[in-house]
């Protein structure tokens, strides 16, 4: 039994230390092809990756008890008084989960040395090993070995050692390998001259490092060190490149350092050829009150931007403290043009408002409350002062439910907000704050069949201004609303019984009433349209935000049928339709416009279809019944039944803007190991690509290397003149299956441009 440990320890040994195996050593290792593996029992069967040829596994292994007592058995065996044991002739050591092979084997019971010679082999649930001798001593933990080879069935590795000196604290490996290349291949190898394994610090340390591509010398180390376990582990992570028009070859090389078990931090020196050199950086943080990631970056003197130093920081925080929840999102770019000019490796969005948000929120059984600091930095040159969002400094939100006699149930909203906006005179700018209160009465009534739930709603807003040019700084508006909502749940077997599929016809109506009232005095600080869809159908309010309250009196029917699977538990089709009907015109409108006639809203119509476990679509169309015209579309459509598979279609036309674009994006294997990926944005409006990417991908059991290529449009300002210009780049990523790779930042790109991408 002590034997066990020992080689439970060697896998630790092999699985750190980076000559491969013959191809006739691949059954005892565990290699099993994909005619083998269909072999087996399905019970017994494990995927296999289409790009490999194989995996690592034992399947008879797989499935025995962890507890069991060990079988000896040998052709002949000898004892002596001296307490000397010797085991002679085709050795077996079976023990649960593993197997030992020797041609011999010895042990001095009284000094606790052993040895096992001639072709020593070991097999387990995870892992195969041979060594041409094993000999230690079982008091003090300690094992030689010479001539290792080894699987990893884990890491799908293996490797080679010359000689591996196992200690109870430190492990020595001479002239060890390891490779996640399948038997017989040889696409790349890491191979060190010595290996020192610290398992009570967790770290190893390797030296005369070399990395071998189809044998060739591709990269030397003297010295390197690295960890064995989760504990984490300073040092070097593979470089990033890229390639723009504009900018060049660029080239980042993170350090990562691990500072203390709950703060770390990646330092990455950044050269683009034409444009400077700068660094990226970024820092975690783990603490009580919640953790977080600090993000900062620097290019020095950017040559195609005047020589000017161009900057950005970011703060996220998420956390918790009792019933408090902690939140910030706070970032910072030197320069409109910086994420257009730069693509980061750091997880900051490229956005027109990059948002700055701190808040708090309490969240109990009766009452949520939510106190905010929220600001944004433009990044759009073409807005005027008067167009930019009024900053949150700050804002205190209460809603709740609290309890009522009776039936009828009480809701209630209030917002107190200061609001300021920066680059304006206060003097000649509308600012201040504005406190809103909105109770409700409501008494619903709910049954398994249907639902009514008529409510009463009151409205009060209150302002204290600055900046009117007026006597006129309090104004005040006081509404009462109104509304109903009603609908039915009615369902039926669908083809019968026996098909498993049900049908669900669920109408609703909609009922909303808001009193008139002249609020054109009052400020525009946070109120916006809602973009007309389903949902908005429903809504009480048309407007965001609490400066406009709509005036309506509005009839909505909508429909609703859904196709479910009640033993799968999921839905398989949704079709809606709905529209509105205006018993009067809207005159409570944003930004002067004129008030609204028309008495119906588009006829809004959606589909959301799962005709298979991997495919999606949705479809939504709003037809103008007055006008007789189409005023939006929009279409997805997308497939991913699994790893490097995935297809996306989507059409959106919207005529009030002029939006007319068509996208198709995929990434789909065209080879066991080659795959094509690509997206295409194009404005069908002015008849030009919005947005271009192609590439190429080629992955096996060693490594994976993707080549892509990407044209973007973006807006320039020249001489008072919006111009639109074309900026190609270029990515390479090359990963060493098990080890890591250059070029981490596509994936980020690769995530963003294909809907379902899946590794």
């Amino acid at each position: 039994m002590p034997l066990r440990a020992f080689w439970y320890s060697l896998l630790l040994v092999a699985a750190v230390a980076p000559n491969p195996a013959r191809a006739d050593l691949a059954d005892w290792m565990g290699w099993m092809t994909r005619e083998q593996m269909m072999e087996l029992p399905e019970a017994l069967r494990k995927p296999i990756p289409e790009w490999c040829p194989g995996i690592y596994y034992n399947p008879r292994l797989a499935r025995e008890p962890e507890e069991g007592d060990a079988v000896v058995t040998a052709d002949r065996t000898r004892f002596d008084q001296a307490g000397l044991a010797e085991l002679i002739g085709d050795v077996e050591i079976e023990l649960p989960g593993t197997r030992l092979r020797a041609d011999s084997a010895r042990l001095d019971q009284d000094s606790g040395e052993f040895e096992l010679e001639g072709e020593v082999q070991a097999r387990g649930r995870d892992f195969g090993v041979i060594a041409g001798q094993m000999r230690g001593n079982l008091d003090a933990r300690e094992a030689f070995f010479s001539d290792v080879r080894y699987s990893l069935h884990d890491q799908q590795a293996r490797g080679s050692a010359g000689e591996i000196h196992y200690g109870p604290i430190e492990s020595i490996i001479r002239r060890g390998s390891y490779t996640t290349c399948a038997p017989g291949q040889r696409g790349w190898e890491l191979s060190a001259g010595e290996i020192r394994l610290n398992r009570e610090k967790g770290w190893g340390e390797a030296r005369n490092v070399v990395l071998r591509v189809r044998d060739v010398p591709a990269l030397y180390l003297p010295w390197i060190t690295f960890p064995i376990d989760d504990r984490r582990k300073s040092g070097l992570l593979f470089p990033t490149l890229g390639s723009a028009d504009e900018g060049g070859l660029d080239i980042t090389q993170p350090l990562y350092l691990n500072l203390h078990p709950q703060l770390d931090a990646t330092i990455a020196p950044r050269h683009i050829q034409n444009r400077g050199s700068g660094l990226e950086n970024e820092l975690r943080y783990l603490t009580l009150a919640g953790e977080g990631v600090l993000n900062y970056a620097w290019l020095h003197a950017d040559r195609r931007f005047d020589n000017e130093d161009r900057e950005l920081a970011s703060w996220r925080h998420e956390g918790q403290l009792g019933a408090w929840q902690l939140e910030s999102d706070v970032n910072y770019v030197s320069d409109d043009f910086y994420f257009e000019d730069l693509d980061t490796g750091l997880d900051v969005r490229a956005v027109t408002h990059l948002p700055r948000l701190g808040q708090a929120r309490y969240r109990g059984d009766v009452w949520d409350f939510r106190v905010r600091l929220q600001a944004w930095q433009t990044l759009d040159p073409e807005l005027e002062g008067e167009d930019l969002p009024f900053r949150r400094v700050p804002q205190l939100h209460l809603r709740g439910q609290p309890g009522l006699p009776g039936p009828a149930r009480l809701l209630w909203e209030s917002d107190l907000t200061r609001f300021e906006r920066g680059g304006v005179d206060p003097a000649e700018e509308v600012q201040g704050q504005r406190l809103h209160l909105q109770p409700a009465l409501t008494l619903p009534v709910r049954r398994s069949w249907g639902y009514v739930e008529p409510r009463v709603r009151v409205y009060d807003t209150r302002y204290d201004l600055d900046g009117t040019g007026t006597d006129e700084s309090s104004p005040e508006r006081t509404l009462a609303g109104a509304s109903l909502d009603a609908g039915l749940f009615l369902e039926r077997s669908l083809f019968g019984e026996d098909s498993g599929l049900m049908q669900t016809l669920e109408p609703r109506l909609f009922y909303n009433y808001i009193e008139f009232e002249d609020q054109s005095e009052l400020p525009e600080f946070d109120s916006g349209e809602i973009t007309l869809a389903w949902t908005s159908l429903f809504r009480e309010n048309r407007f965001t935000g609490y400066d406009r309250i709509g005036d309506e009196d509005r009839f909505t029917l909508g429909l609703t049928s859904r196709i479910l699977r009640p033993e799968a538990g999921g839905e398989r089709l949704r079709l809606r339709t709905g529209q509105s009907w205006h018993r009067r015109d809207r005159k409570v409108q944003l930004r002067d416009l004129e008030p609204e006639t028309t008495s119906r809203s588009p006829l809004i119509t959606d589909i959301t279809w799962f005709p298979r476990r991997h495919w999606h679509l949705f479809a939504e169309n709003q037809w103008d019944s007055e006008e007789s015209r189409t005023r939006r579309n929009t279409l997805r459509a997308g497939y991913s039944p699994g790893p490097r598979r995935a297809l996306h279609l989507g059409y959106h036309r919207r005529h009030i803007d002029n939006i007319d674009q068509g996208e198709l994006a995929a990434a789909w294997p065209v080879h066991a190991n080659w795959s094509l990926l690509g997206r295409w944005l194009y404005d069908l409006e002015h008849h030009r690509s919005v947005e271009a990417l192609a590439g190429i991908e080629y992955r096996d059991c060693c490594w994976q290397i993707r080549l892509v290529g990407l044209r973007e449009l973006f807006r320039r300002e020249e001489n008072g003149t919006t111009m639109v210009e074309a900026e190609n780049r270029y990515f390479l990523q090359i990963r060493l299956q098990g080890l890591g790779g250059l070029g981490e930042r596509i994936d980020n790109l690769l995530e963003r441009s294909i809907p379902g991408l899946k590794e």
